[in-house]
């Protein structure tokens, strides 16, 4: 047995033990792999990771959170319980929501100044500019779709591409659709023109389709925390950003999920009208 022996068997081992590439940064994914090919220069292989941590050390040192070190099994943990979280905190400010319109602004004016006016336009706009964005800069979004394997169960067939494309045309499409409704109900239809069923409910079904799609695209924001992903050529984010960042999203999810129903019941009592 010669040294060589001893170095190339050990370089193996430590392969064999190494985070699957689907793990890494893509910012990483295009750097020659020392551990493909049957016979290893360790000579080779070191001075090339020598070189690719001076070059890249940003792209693959650990995130902030540093739960992309962690086995997949707790990183898989967290994810789930990312969204059980999101759940427990959008319940209690959707129900303080609905007391706080009863109670202090009172039905008849939330319907009038809020929910045939406000909110929608305002929520349309958001979700309008960033279905935009998912066209204008797309590389910047792809860069945060978690890659096949992440947290060890992350499997989702379809490109980074196409789910940034296919959420942004969601986002433009129940974007618009509320901003419509909103001018339209902010201005009032004229005298003696019929409303569609389709237009009664339209607010509701873009505001319902906007909460599921906000719920979908939930996991690039847990890759973003638990990874360090970042869009495009973005410093790397501290904590306090996630922290501010999931209260938005608890935010955001309150407003949809309180459109979609009470919107829904004007519409519906409307109708029986």
């Amino acid at each position: 047995m010669t040294c060589t022996y001893y170095v190339q068997h050990y370089h193996l081992f430590i392969c064999a033990f190494s985070l699957p590439r689907s793990l890494v940064s893509r910012k990483t994914h295009d750097q020659p792999s020392s551990c493909s090919g049957n016979v290893i220069n360790f000579d080779t292989a070191t001075r090339r990771r020598t070189t690719s941590a001076k070059l890249s050390s940003s792209a693959i040192k650990a995130s902030p959170s540093g739960i992309d070190e962690w086995p997949l099994i707790s990183q898989s943990a967290v994810f789930f319980c990312a969204y059980a979280g999101l759940a427990l905190a959008t319940y209690p400010t959707t129900k303080l929501l609905e007391t706080f319109s009863q109670s202090v602004v009172g039905l008849e004016r939330w319907r009038i100044y809020v929910i045939e006016s406000t909110l929608p336009i305002l929520m349309g706009l958001v979700y309008l500019l960033g279905g935009i964005g998912h066209f204008v800069v797309a590389e910047s979004f792809q860069d945060i779709y978690p890659p096949i394997g992440t947290w060890g169960i992350w499997y989702l067939p379809g490109s980074a591409a196409f789910h940034v494309a296919w959420t942004g045309v969601v986002e433009l499409l129940g974007g618009a659709g509320l901003i419509f409704c909103g001018i339209r109900d902010a201005i009032g239809s004229e005298d003696g023109e019929e409303e569609t069923t389709v237009i009664k409910f339209l607010k509701p079904i873009c505001a319902s389709v906007l909460f599921v799609l906000t719920i979908l695209v939930t996991p690039a924001n847990i890759y973003m925390f638990t990874h360090g992903a970042v869009m495009g050529d973005m410093a790397q984010l501290d904590m306090s950003f996630h922290y501010i960042r999931f209260a938005v999203q608890v935010i955001f999810l309150t407003l949809l999920f309180t459109l979609a129903r009470d919107s829904f019941f004007y519409a519906w009592g409307d109708e029986l009208d």
